[in-house]
């Protein structure tokens, strides 16, 4: 069974062991860098992602006060895991935890162009582009 459990001093280590496909490498930050950002904001939690007591992936969720609105900032699945389910799922639960812990109404999300999986991922979950295409990078949005 997949869940989401928060990032903690005892499972930590365990994600920044978690490596995407090389040819994925330039679609999301490294987990360190994602974890830095947590220390440093206060409005951010991050998720390991359990298939059972397996950690398969990352995912880290903001509230943007500026623009009220949940801001999926990081989402990944190790690459020893990927295509069996765990993202598609994983991205229902966190949708669920915003549903229930925002003051807001809208998920917004960034991915880049040319990462096709991510985008039919998002759209399976109501996901709409918003604007043009900036920097090589779409953002999307799914109102809750």
């Amino acid at each position: 069974m997949v869940s989401l459990e928060k990032i903690t001093p005892n499972n930590y280590r365990e994600c920044l062991n978690l490596k995407v496909t090389e040819e994925q490498k330039h679609f999301v930050s490294p987990n360190v860098l994602s974890l830095a950002k947590a220390y440093v904001y206060d409005d951010v939690v991050p998720f390991a992602i359990y298939n059972e007591s397996l950690m398969v992936g990352f995912i880290m969720i903001r509230f943007n006060k500026e623009q009220n609105n949940s801001f999926i900032w990081q989402f990944m699945i190790d690459e020893k895991y990927q295509s069996k389910g765990y993202g598609s799922k994983a991205l229902g639960l966190a949708i669920e935890w915003m549903k229930k812990n925002s003051r807001c109404h809208e998920i917004v999300t960034t991915y880049i162009d040319a990462n096709d999986k991510a985008k039919k991922l998002y759209e399976k979950y109501g996901f709409q582009q918003m604007g043009e295409l900036t920097d090589g990078e779409v953002d999307m949005v799914s109102y809750i």
